[in-house]
């Protein structure tokens, strides 16, 4: 395998972890329409993850995979720490972020090389 290769492998690993990082930032706003509060930063992370993981597949051989193994490992990390996760809390807005966008991810590694045809 060649530096370029390796490289950009790793390229797309940090990118699925900035990407990971930001949507657990922005997963939790919401906005008030009608009484009710709509999760746009959930969706807004969760398309972004989908989208940003199919191009990797795009730029790199099995770009979603080391773009899902990036996304994940942030919140692993965010996980282990001894006091918890500040940023992904344990109610119904960070387990859909968690479960989505493990999901998606997944999904992503499944139908990008389908796309590509």
């Amino acid at each position: 395998m060649s530096v370029r290769a390796v490289l950009a492998r790793v390229g797309v690993l940090l990118l699925g972890a900035w990407v990971g990082a930001l949507g657990a930032v922005v997963h939790r706003m919401t906005v008030g329409v009608g009484g009710l509060d709509v999760p746009w930063g959930l969706v807004l992370a969760l398309v972004a993850t989908l989208a940003t993981a199919v191009a990797c597949d795009g730029l790199v051989r099995v770009g979603a995979a080391w773009f899902g193994f990036g996304w994940t490992l942030v919140l692993l990390l965010q996980q282990v720490q001894s006091t918890g996760s500040y940023l992904v809390a344990s109610d119904t807005l960070g387990w859909t972020f968690t479960i989505g966008g493990l999901g998606l991810c997944a999904a992503a590694v499944v139908v990008a090389p389908r796309l590509a045809r």
